[in-house]
């Protein structure tokens, strides 16, 4: 099972992340998000960690230009795009692995996912669908069998990685049923320097450990 963190912001976050093995380490390198990480600190926590490949974030009104350069100076594995940023972006970005957002905001317009799929699918490596961002919970998705349906097949069809809600208990039924190449998890601010409770994604790495998709 690939695991992304996603919105890393601190070398807390980062270390625990790693610990885990995780696949991925996102940062955002779009100024004005919220969770916005200066190039010189994800440079600096960078130096910090063995393992994980690290994911720069951009936002809707970054160039190409801006990208390559950030790929250059702090030797990106991969780019995560916006769900707005056009393909041709996309289609330059030919020496990193390449992760397109999707948020989706109701499971009724899962279509409008399964359009962006097939529209892009010779320009990207992977597909992130953040369900988590508008509150989409497992059992929602449960209870719209059409949604449900279609996200299996596009599943089965492209490298699709997930961020949704779900309680721990349930996230081994959820993968099984749904089948994601992978999942996002979400980091966030420390209490203070060096300090934060990891007790919630404690819970879903140690379900994804005695389920053996992770090692």
């Amino acid at each position: 099972m690939k695991i992304k963190a996603t919105s890393i912001s601190n070398l807390t976050d980062a270390r625990y992340f790693a610990a885990w093995n995780v696949e991925w380490l996102g940062f955002s390198l779009e100024m004005g998000n919220a969770n916005y990480t200066r190039p010189q600190d994800v440079k600096e926590i960078k130096d910090w960690l063995v393992g994980p490949k690290i994911v720069g974030e951009f936002g809707l009104d970054q160039s190409l230009t801006e990208i390559l350069e950030a790929v250059d100076l702090l030797q990106l594995d991969a780019v995560q795009l916006s769900m707005y940023t056009d393909y041709t972006i996309a289609q330059k970005l030919h020496e990193v692995t390449v992760i397109k957002e999707w948020v989706l905001d109701d499971l009724v317009n899962m279509d409008t996912f399964a359009e962006q799929c097939n529209t892009a699918a010779n320009y990207v490596d992977y597909f992130y669908l953040d369900l988590e961002k508008n509150g989409i919970t497992w059992a929602a998705l449960q209870a719209n069998a059409t949604a449900l349906a279609l996200l299996q097949e596009l599943c089965a069809e492209y490298a699709i990685l997930i961020s949704l809600v779900c309680p721990p208990n349930q996230i081994g039924t959820y993968l099984d049923t749904v089948k994601p190449h992978g999942i996002s998890l979400q980091g966030g601010e420390e209490e203070k320097v060096g300090v934060k409770s990891f007790d919630d994604l404690d819970a879903i790495f140690e379900t994804l450990e005695d389920l053996d998709l992770i090692y």
